[in-house]
């Protein structure tokens, strides 16, 4: 079948409104994710063949607005802007339509062909009510799809609307329903796109919409204006323009201009919402009286969490062993095909060793992915961000911290540190993304793996982890209060979040989020951490020592990793780490894993498998470092304490580096800074614990 007609799609949506769902369903598994350029929002984009026309889907950024109060608002806005798409499907949440179509009268006046996607009609059908979506449709003056998004009713009545309503010119000729902000408004916005068309630049853009984004001091519209050819008239009259309506009204342009969009949205949905049962229960507030109860919720969210972490340990044990189990056998596979000497001991100890000690651990990881993605999906995760914004504001964060602390649990600090863009105060993104460092992301979860099923039985493991995540939250906040009283003085903003209807995730839905966030582990593994691996596998296995004969094979295989460009490293390092009860070849496990916190544990592995003698004997990392007598459960501890609180990762740290505006000051704080508390906590750790004989 011949493909030679194409369409780009852009989906638009407040959060939580299910619009990624909407995208999943569009595009299965044809779609791919980066970042736009320049910026570090994710980007996702998708592509679906239906009814001959191959259709491009951008899923941009979940925002409220079209306002330049955040990154993901500038990046959706520029996007629709500058790459024009052929429509822009809008995702409204039916069940909170008031609210979503707030960001539709922005889009309106884009001068752009949109249609809307009415979403969760299951949920608000739920409540007693329904959306009559003809008038709807009539009302907007754009096309109207009803979807179940969760269940994926209404995918193919969407492409249909779609492909149908291109097909007959109607995007092109669509007129959206625009707000009546009133004839003292129009008259100015009227003034200002007069001197707006003067400019070769602004002229580009559309007029109506730029001079109600200069009414309303939007920041990028301003900056656009006085940049322009005659922008020292155009800010003059916009001021002046601004002046008059606060008079005349006695409110400012954005409240007046924000009260106009409201009033209009609000008109629509009395119009639309049909009753179709009285008293009809809602299940969603049924819910939340426990779950956002005020002695309840934190209980309720850390019950939640430990879940977690119980569901994680037991279900991934046996598969955990498999992989433990597969890696042994390549490594014996590769010792019988491999002949004795520098290539064998590569593959098996820098490799395998290294890589497969890490890799033993992603049905862990796969499986934790999938039970937070379960939360997410369900609704509660928002509920969480909301119980958890009266304590966060104690320690001086934003309620909204809590998404990049928990973004970051979920996978990795780097998006963690992304995601404080959605914060609007510059204060708030720097103290969020310090107090993200601490949290137990993707990369040091194997590391607190390894350690924890060494050290503590199977039946205690889920706790032992629980313990160390409230740890690390605990860390997370101290560092933030002591932050808020010092270098970064002030009061967070107002918290308002926007509660999505609990619904039943899909189990295609769970799977693709996990494999999406678990294929960047695989993706490190077989890239920076087999890399590292090498290197940690040259460093101990070169310059080659001569075997001593009347040292027995164990000796020897010490002696060379003693003698090697490593072992006289660590010799180096021996006496930094020796107060907090580590040697020196620990201390290089944790500077190796600075390329990423994984490869603590594939240093640690190379390091064990270098000094068997018989590698068809091996046994799993854990048991290993359990049987090594320089290890004890308070060591472990400290250790992990360290890895907790030290330095993140290079990637990490770049990432740090560019979102504080290329600030050396705080790049220092970070990783000096980090690294100094980690290793005054391991010491005082170490020494109390020795003092009281506590797990030595």
């Amino acid at each position: 079948m011949s493909i030679n007609k194409k369409i780009t799609v852009a989906l638009a949506g407040n959060p939580n409104c299910g619009k990624s769902t909407i995208f999943n369903g569009l595009t299965g598994s044809n779609q791919h994710v980066g970042n736009y350029p320049g910026v570090t929002v994710e980007k996702k984009e998708g592509v679906r063949i239906y009814k001959d026309y191959k259709i491009n889907f951008v899923d941009l950024p979940g925002t409220y607005s079209l306002s330049a109060y955040s990154e993901d608002e500038v990046v959706a806005r520029d996007f629709i802007i500058n790459d024009k798409p052929d429509v822009v499907v809008h995702v409204v949440d039916a069940s909170n339509m008031d609210r979503n179509l707030y960001l539709f009268t922005q889009l309106a006046e884009l001068d752009i062909p949109v249609m809307i996607a009415l979403n969760m009609v299951d949920i608000l059908e739920s409540k007693g009510y329904k959306a009559d979506k003809e008038e709807l449709s009539n009302l907007l003056g754009v096309p109207v799809a009803e979807t179940v998004g969760n269940k994926k009713k209404g995918i193919n009545e969407l492409l249909d609307c779609i492909v149908e309503n291109y097909e007959k010119g109607i995007f092109k000729s669509q007129k959206a329903a625009r707000v009546d902000y009133g004839d003292d408004i129009k008259a100015e916005t009227d003034t200002i796109e007069k001197l707006a068309l003067r400019s070769k630049e602004l002229s580009k853009l559309p007029l109506k919409w730029l001079s109600i984004k200069l009414l309303d001091n939007d920041a990028v519209a301003v900056k656009k204006a006085q940049r322009s050819e005659n922008g020292s008239a155009l800010i003059a009259q916009v001021q002046k323009s601004r002046k008059h309506i606060e008079e005349h009204f006695g409110e400012t342009a954005e409240t007046k201009i924000a009260e106009r969009r409201y009033g209009f949205t609000n008109s629509v949905v009395k119009t639309v919402i049909k009753e179709m049962q009285a008293n009809k229960k809602d299940v969603s507030a049924a819910i939340d009286k426990f779950v956002l109860n005020r002695l309840l919720g934190i209980p309720i969210f850390l019950a939640v969490m430990y879940l977690i972490f119980k569901f994680t340990f037991t279900v991934s044990e046996p598969v955990v062993g498999w992989f433990e189990s597969f890696f042994a056998w390549a490594g014996q596979i590769a010792s019988n095909v491999i002949s004795e000497g520098p290539l064998q001991s590569l593959v098996v100890d820098g490799i395998i060793g290294g890589v497969g000690g890490v890799l033993g651990f992603f049905p862990l990881v796969l499986f934790m992915f999938f039970a937070i993605a379960f939360f997410e999906d369900s609704g509660y995760m928002a509920r969480a961000a909301f119980v958890m914004d009266k304590l966060m504001n104690k320690f001086g964060l934003h309620g909204k911290s809590f998404l990049p602390l928990m973004i970051s649990t979920n996978g990795c600090a780097v998006p963690g540190y992304m995601a404080a863009r959605t914060l609007d105060s510059k204060r708030d993104r720097f103290i969020t993304m310090f107090s993200v460092s601490f949290m137990i992301c993707g990369a040091k979860l194997p590391v607190f793996t390894l350690f924890i099923s060494a050290f503590f039985p199977q039946s205690q493991q889920a706790n032992i982890m629980f313990v160390f995540y409230i740890l690390s939250l605990c860390i997370a906040l101290s560092a933030a209060k002591i932050l808020s009283k010092t270098v970064l003085k002030g009061e967070p903003a107002h918290f308002v979040m926007e509660l999505p209807p609990y619904h039943l995730p899909t189990f295609k839905g769970l799977l693709l989020k996990m494999w999406e966030r678990g294929w960047l582990y695989i993706k490190k593994a077989g890239t920076i951490i087999m890399l590292v691996s090498i290197l940690m596998w040259a460093g101990f296995t070169y310059p080659k020592s001569a075997e001593n004969e009347s040292l027995s094979a164990e000796d020897n295989a010490a002696a060379q990793i003693e003698n090697s460009v490593l072992g006289k490293l660590s010799k180096v390092l021996a006496p930094v780490v020796k107060p907090i009860g580590m040697d020196g070849s620990k201390a290089i496990a944790l500077v190796a894993g600075l390329a990423a916190k994984e490869v603590v544990v594939s240093t640690l592995g190379t390091i064990y498998s270098l000094g068997e003698v018989d590698p068809e004997e091996s046994d799993p990392l854990q048991e290993k470092i359990a049987s090594d007598k320089d290890w004890s459960p308070l060591k472990a501890v400290v250790f992990l304490i360290f890895c907790l609180i030290y330095a993140p990762c290079i990637a990490a740290v770049v990432v740090f580096f560019r979102e504080t505006g290329s600030s050396y000051r705080w790049l220092a704080l970070l990783v000096i800074g980090n690294t100094i508390v980690a290793w005054l906590a391991a010491f005082l750790v170490f020494q109390i614990g020795s003092l009281l004989k506590i797990g030595i």
